[in-house]
């Protein structure tokens, strides 16, 4: 009984956010960007900040934070292979004007809904070289509508852990079902952010023979997210994309999420 009642509150839930999800194009000026988005899930913007911006926002975390010293602290945790600073605006106030820039606000709102709102603002890095994480299987993060936002503040090339993403793979099909399902049953974070239970990291992850034949089925291509600093990267959570280990060097990001009002 217990488990019918659970099914029958992730219907009404899905329902309920689906009828709230409203793209509206009008609301951003980016149309290339939304097209983008609406077909693939994902798209990569060249210089969405300049260099001058990246060099202001690394020095501030450089001068004010422990995050490059793997310190861990009240706003640094380990998670997924990655050192992640929370409340950045407060450790590096530069960054507020690219959390709160209006492209992103416009955006989100426009492939959305214009009621979407922002969430979880970070700063990423990742060092770790060969370090691996559940999020290296290919996952979705969210049953519900939700956009993420990474915008580079270092070189990121095939060697420094670029994220891949199966364009398309947001997409509603049959498959989805279960596991967005399965998401809604078992996955759960705690306010600081931590998974709540042992299952939660691996909410959402399909093991490789099922990503193979799921590309065999609906032909979705892998794009690797690649880019200079300064580049920004924009994709549907709902879509399937992982981790891949650090081969080089370090990864350095912004990184928020933007999802439709909690009930």
């Amino acid at each position: 009984m217990a488990v019918i009642v659970k099914d029958l509150q992730f219907c009404r839930a899905r329902m309920a956010h689906s009828r709230a999800r409203r793209i509206t194009p009008s609301l951003t000026e980016n149309r290339s960007c939304l097209q983008e988005l609406r077909r693939d899930g994902i798209a990569v913007v060249s210089g969405f900040i300049s260099q001058e911006t990246v060099d202001v926002i690394v020095q501030e975390i450089w001068d004010n934070t422990d995050l490059m010293t793997d310190a861990l602290g009240s706003d640094i945790v380990h998670r997924n292979a990655r050192l992640i600073l929370q409340n950045p605006e407060k450790h590096a106030p530069s960054t507020a004007a690219v959390f709160q820039d209006h492209r992103l606000r416009d955006l989100a709102k426009a492939y959305l809904s214009p009621i979407a709102v922002p969430d979880r603002p970070a700063i990423q890095l990742k060092r770790g070289i060969g370090e691996t994480s559940a999020v290296d299987f290919y996952h979705i993060d969210e049953w519900r509508p939700l956009m993420s936002i990474f915008v580079y503040l270092s070189h990121v090339g095939a060697d420094n852990a670029p994220m891949q993403y199966l364009k398309g793979s947001h997409k509603w099909r049959p498959w989805r079902f279960r596991r967005e399902q399965d998401f809604f049953a078992y996955y759960g974070r705690g306010a600081d952010g931590g998974y709540v239970n042992e299952e939660s990291p691996y909410a959402g992850c399909l093991l490789p023979t099922d990503v193979r034949r799921l590309r065999e089925r609906y032909g979705w291509p892998v794009i690797s997210c690649e880019g200079e600093a300064g580049t920004m990267v924009v994709f549907d959570n709902l879509g399937l994309h992982r981790a891949t280990p650090l081969a080089a060097g370090s990864r350095l990001l912004l990184s928020s999420y933007w999802q439709l009002p909690r009930e």
